[in-house]
């Protein structure tokens, strides 16, 4: 014979941590790259981006790769932003897409229309990626199609869950860039403008 006593304690409390990861990259690309539908004409840096001299009714385009690695339950947003146009120290511009309403809504690309009476129409350049699913809301960006590059954020690359720094759409995605202009564009040889990139991830 024997007694048996059997204690139930329920009272242990489990904890653990996981440390917060979040790494944001940008990468310059070569010439002959596929960019969502189009090709690079131009190489980039990661923190340059060079047109070069821009002839009359030839497009150029560049493009950069971007990479997010990240444990974020909710995933990340990133965004791109200008701080002017394209603008020369004559006070000249080269306006945004397209002819300068600065669209954030992606459309086929558009030669500008070079009104003579209208400076806006006279070039402009855009902003592609080839993240289909960018958590925009409406108007993903399709397969060639651009959007204007704005002094407001543009989404560009979106995730809803953590990424690898190397999944197309999920941890990496390239963006490019492109301008056309018309004979009737102001000489210039400095036009310039400054790039933002905002990445956010959501815990």
């Amino acid at each position: 014979s024997g007694h048996t006593r059997v204690v139930v304690l329920n009272t242990v409390l489990v904890t653990a941590q996981v440390n917060t990861t979040f790494d944001f990259t940008v990468n310059g690309l070569p010439a002959g790259v596929a960019v969502n539908g189009t090709t690079t004409t131009d190489l980039s840096s990661s923190t340059t981006f060079p047109f070069g001299s821009l002839v009359a009714k030839q497009i150029k385009t560049i493009a950069q790769n971007i990479t997010v690695s990240t444990n974020a339950i909710h995933g990340f947003v990133v965004t791109v932003q200008e701080d002017q146009h394209l603008l020369s120290s004559t006070g000249a511009d080269i306006d945004n897409f397209v002819d300068g309403t600065t669209s954030l809504l992606p459309a086929a690309w558009a030669v500008p229309s070079n009104n003579i009476s209208n400076e806006n129409t006279w070039g402009h350049w855009g902003v592609t990626t080839d993240d289909h699913s960018t958590t925009r809301g409406v108007n993903e960006f399709a397969t060639s199609t651009w959007a204007g590059v704005s002094t407001t954020p543009q989404v560009i690359f979106a995730h809803t869950g953590s990424a690898d720094g190397a999944t197309k759409d999920i941890g990496s995605t390239t963006v490019g860039y492109q301008v056309e202009i018309t004979p009737l564009q102001e000489a210039g040889d400095d036009y310039s403008t400054v790039l933002t990139y905002i990445a956010t991830p959501t815990f």
